[in-house]
Order: C-alpha cells, then structure tokens, then sequence
C-alpha cells in the first residue's frame, strides 16, 4: 500500500460542499469488505449504481476489524442520539435483511448494563434519550437482578438496566453474507490488493490492474491510516484488543446461553460480553483501549495479564465461573478517532475520492444503517453529516 501526499491531487480537483449528487449508474469502487465497506457497496448497489468491492484478504478475515464470531449491538450512547438513531436503524435493517441471507444474523436477546457507585453516567443520561427514540427498557434494582438472573452476582451494584432491543451478530459471517449478496444482486466483488495511483486517482490491482471509476470509497479500516498516513495519521489511533472465551460449567450452560449480553461500564472494568452465544463458551472482552500497533503485523497472541484480569473479573461478578477455564482466545484492533465519531467524507483535494471509516471499537453494529447513509448522501438524498467530516 502507498502513502497518500495532501498536494498531489486529482488535476480536477475543487472544493466540496456537503451536498453530493452522483447520477445512477456511475461507477463506484469501493476498497475493504468489512462491516462499512460491505454494506456500502450493497446499499450503493441497490440505488442502481454499477459497484466493484474489492478486498485484500476476503470479506470477515481474521486481519480485520470487523472479523472475529461476534459483535454486541445496542442502543445507549450515553448523550449521543445520533448513535442511538442509528443503531437503532441498523438493529431493523439487519432483521430486515436476514430475509435475503436466508439466515440469523442478530440474535435478540438483550443487553444488561450494569451500574455500580464507580459508574459514569454513560447509563443514566441516556435513559431520556432511547425514550424519545422508543426503544423499551427495565430498570431493575439490584436485588431484582438477583432474583431475574440468579448467574449474576449482584453485589456493589447501584442498578442494572435491562436494553430490550438489543443482542449480538454474527460478525465474520454477517460480512460474508453481505458479500455473498452483493454479488447475486450484480455486484462485481474482487479479492485483491489495491494501490491507489494518486496522480490519475485511480486504482491499481496486483492481479487486475489499473481500474477506476466516477468515486472511490476507501473503507480499510485500520488501513485507512497506512495508506493515508498525513490526513489520517493523527485521526486514527489503531489499537491492540483482548477477546476471552471462557468455559462454562456443564449444569449451568443452557442458563448462561439463555441470558442477555452485558455491559460494565464501571471504572476500572470496562468490560462487555456474552454469556453463552453460539456454544463457543462465555466471550468477555476489555472495551479500554490498549497499545497502538500496526494491523499487518502484530502477533495475535493473548496476554496472561490480561487473561488473569479477565478470569477475575468473570469469577466475581459471574456465579460460577470463578473456576471456569480459558477455551479461546482473539486479538484484533479498534481503529479510534480522537471524538470516537466515524468518518465519512472527501479525500482533502479531490472530488472523487472519499474515506470512511473510524470504527472506534462500536462500528460493526451500524454497518446496515451506515451504508444507507452513505448511499443517500451519494445520491444526493442527504447532505454529509458535519460529525464525521473531517476537520
């Protein structure tokens, strides 16, 4: 991958307000088959425009950000409605969608957020907000808690509140039937290495050659800053994170598998997960961010630290896993902005070449929603958000 030079821009190049109005049937390409990328290209797609989605590793690969079994979606977004609108939009549009994967993709189970006396008002404040956005909830004390999900120790805890329109997805595999759609739709998908030529603003592919089209969208994730390096490098921050698979005791397994996710936003905790989705054990990751480093090559090796810190925590606030063993283990990356906003917006100096990306470790849920943003700000539809242009 090459590194892109603010002044080497497109000989056509003008400045860009943030209205867009692309003509159906141009030609876009999109660069990364993630969760943006993906769904990008398929709502790009449905507008009638003739897309190309072209990715290095494949759809879901373990690389990426948006690999991996599972991702959380919810709702709360703390004083944000923004997020809360749109993930509320994208919990619809992924049911709505599993018709043509002719699959499950979400499983609605709910999320539990759990309060105690060290807690931000993260919760609280956001509590008015998915009112207005009719999203239900329960606010249960704790002995409540302890009464509904007796698995939980609810020692220390102020409340818990109860998210209803929430769950988990199936991540690598959701990004593989997005694919798998986009291409029965007549999509044409490509997997291989793209370079972007920054002179003629088009793109070469190592086993395709050179192709472009009326608008390039670069949705690479944690690549965006290699490849970027002096629009992006100070806006994304790419950091290692620890995924955890613990086992669960024979007798209680199906209790663990029938509860909902969960989040602790608690100081020092920060951590979230999912009881017993997809008979792969009890996941717990930690939402703090860790050390930068660079996606390409990182090892992806677990640390006991953490795993210890993990296993604590599990043993605590979980009855009965405080003996659980450790089944698996993942690491990948969050690509975070400084605000913790995604990007969506024109490469500084050209008018055909558009970023987005900064999933900021709460990307994947919105993808649906978010690639029918960015088809009707293409189509014109829209205008493009001011939160997630760049500055």
């Amino acid at each position: 991958m090459n590194t892109f030079s603010p002044g080497s821009g497109h000989p056509n190049a003008q400045s860009t307000s943030s209205k867009i109005e692309l003509p159906q049937g141009s030609k876009i390409v999109v660069v990364g088959a993630g969760a943006f990328g993906g769904w990008a290209a398929l709502q790009l797609l449905r507008k009638g425009y003739q897309v190309t989605l072209v990715d290095q590793w494949g759809a879901g690969n373990s690389l990426s950000s948006s690999g991996g079994e599972t991702r959380l979606i919810r709702c709360i977004y703390g004083t944000n409605p923004f997020y809360t609108s749109l993930a509320h939009r994208a919990y619809g549009l992924w049911l709505e969608n599993e018709v043509h994967f002719e699959r499950k993709i979400l499983y609605p189970t709910g999320c539990l957020w759990f309060v105690d006396n060290e807690a931000d008002d993260i919760v609280e404040k956001a509590l008015p907000i998915i009112q207005r956005e009719g999203l239900a909830f329960d606010k249960l004390t704790k002995e409540e808690t302890s009464l509904k999900y007796p698995l939980i120790n609810s020692t220390g805890l102020r409340y818990v509140v109860h998210e209803k329109k929430t769950g988990y997805l199936m991540a690598r595999e959701g990004c593989q039937e997005v694919r798998k759609l986009f291409i029965k739709r007549g999509g044409n998908y490509l997997q291989d290495q793209a370079t972007f030529k920054e002179k003629t603003s088009t793109l070469n592919l190592a086993d395709h050659g050179d192709i472009s089209g009326d608008l390039i969208i670069f949705a690479c994730g944690p690549w965006l800053k290699e490849m970027f390096r002096d629009v992006m490098g100070e806006k994304l921050k790419i950091t290692r994170q620890e995924v955890f698979y613990f086992g669960l005791p024979p007798d209680k397994a199906k209790h663990f598998e029938a509860m909902p996710t969960w989040i602790d936003h608690s100081p020092p905790n920060f951590y979230y997960g999912i009881p017993g989705g997809i008979n792969r054990g009890f996941k717990i990751a930690f939402d703090r961010r860790g050390p930068a480093i660079d996606p390409s090559s990182q090892e992806r090796n677990a640390t006991r630290d953490e795993i210890e810190r993990a296993r604590e925590y599990i043993g605590r606030r979980f009855n009965h896993l405080n003996k659980a063993p450790l089944i698996e283990s993942r690491v990948c990356q969050y690509s975070d902005t400084l605000d913790g906003n995604f990007v969506f917006d024109f490469l500084p100096g050209y008018n055909n070449v558009m970023l987005l990306g900064g999933g900021s470790g709460h990307g994947y849920k919105h993808g649906p929603a978010l690639g029918e943003l960015v088809a009707n700000a293409i189509a014109g539809e829209s205008r493009l958000i001011p939160e997630l242009m760049l500055d």
